[in-house]
């Protein structure tokens, strides 16, 4: 049986795909708050978040070795497999990587237990300033987020698979995408010489401009 780890906090990265604000029933009845984030390989404090998840895994991956060959099962011990903490983001065209690692984190959002017992959860949301949102905005993809994650390593008897799954327990909004809007810069549009044009009419929910740093805003 894994044992308990401690909450990690995981650098800032971007957000891909989210369902953070409502729980996703689209493959689980259950519910579930889940997102993906992506983070630059080369960042020392991408670095050191992968090693600890990393030594997470190999702990336990021992601890697994060492209980199989008591139980006389060292075929089955032999032939278990790390899984990776991070994925390697890919070009949808290409193939090739891009340079960014992926996590995956998710929190049920209905439990129910073998007895009956059942509750509902969800993460806890926090601005850039610490304060806490109790009906936090809609977070899209491209937002960047700090995620408090626990980690619980497993095996998977069906492959002899071992790895590691973050239970999302809270997010840092520090910038903000609603609604998956991206930025001009983020498509890879530049300046070009040509018509100002406008808006035909108002629009009440743009996204805040952020500043050029990795400030937030404060109105989140």
């Amino acid at each position: 049986m894994a044992q308990n780890y401690p909450t990690l906090m995981a650098p800032a990265g971007i957000a891909i795909w989210p369902k953070l604000n409502e729980p996703d029933t689209k493959f689980n009845a259950a519910g579930e708050f889940h997102t993906k984030v992506a983070y630059d390989a080369d960042d020392a404090a991408v670095q050191d978040f992968v090693a600890k998840l990393e030594k997470i895994r190999d702990e336990f991956f021992d601890t697994t070795v060492a209980r199989l060959i008591e139980e006389k099962k060292a075929g089955k011990a032999k032939n278990l497999k790390k899984l990776e903490v991070a994925k390697a983001e890919l070009d949808e065209e290409t193939g090739d990587e891009t340079g960014r690692l992926l996590i995956n984190a998710k929190l049920k959002h209905k439990v129910t237990t073998k007895t009956g017992k059942s509750w509902e959860q969800k993460p806890d949301f926090f601005n850039a300033q610490k304060v806490v949102l109790k009906n936090p905005p809609k977070i899209g993809g491209g937002s960047k987020l700090r995620l408090a994650v626990e980690a619980s390593p497993y095996l998977r008897e069906t492959d002899g698979v071992v790895g590691v799954s973050l239970r999302l327990k809270a997010v840092q909004i520090i910038t903000l995408v609603s609604g998956g809007a991206r930025s001009a810069d983020q498509y890879g549009f530049g300046e070009e010489e040509g018509d100002d044009v406008g808006d035909a009419e108002a629009v009440t929910n743009d996204t805040p401009p952020f500043d050029a740093d990795d400030n937030a805003d404060d109105d989140i």
